[in-house]
């Protein structure tokens, strides 16, 4: 379990209810991810919503069976995992650390079944993966961009 400050220091978090945290809090945990290995990879079932607490962690689309590309760095307060909110809840990309990261972990089933309850926390989340999507969308387009 996570405690309700951890995710009240969490900007997704913002102006979501006490109670609502203390829901969050009870269907999450942290964990610790050691550099280079996936915390989670693409095709997979959407287990958890992430959010780094530090590290950075590169999120990686393969293009063919023999590379991936990176379109994105993120840092601590970051999103990864989106695709735990969105059917069909399999991953969308690969997860790797650069560095030794840290990352509050939120159960996927219990995330979606917070939101229906509690349409105020369901906004928050979306609204916030809504922009996390906007910009791993624009570093996919520069990267396409570079490799023209």
């Amino acid at each position: 379990m996570v405690s309700v400050e951890v995710l009240r220091s969490i900007p997704y978090f913002a102006g979501v209810g006490a109670e609502s945290l203390r829901a969050v809090a009870a269907i999450a945990d942290e964990r610790d991810f050691p550099a280079g290995r996936p915390v989670f990879s693409e095709g997979e079932p959407a287990e958890a919503l992430y959010i780094l607490r530090a590290g950075e962690v590169d999120i990686v689309y393969q293009h063919n069976l023999d590379e991936g590309r990176v379109v994105d760095t993120v840092v601590a307060g970051d999103l990864i995992g989106w695709s735990a909110l969105v059917q069909p809840h399999r991953c969308t990309a690969t997860a790797i650390p650069r560095v030794a990261s840290r990352a509050v972990r939120i159960d996927a089933g219990g995330i979606r079944n917070l939101c229906d309850l509690d349409h105020t926390l369901g906004y928050h989340l979306l609204r916030e993966l809504a922009a996390t999507l906007s910009h791993r969308l624009q570093g996919a387009l520069v990267q396409l961009a570079a490799s023209e």
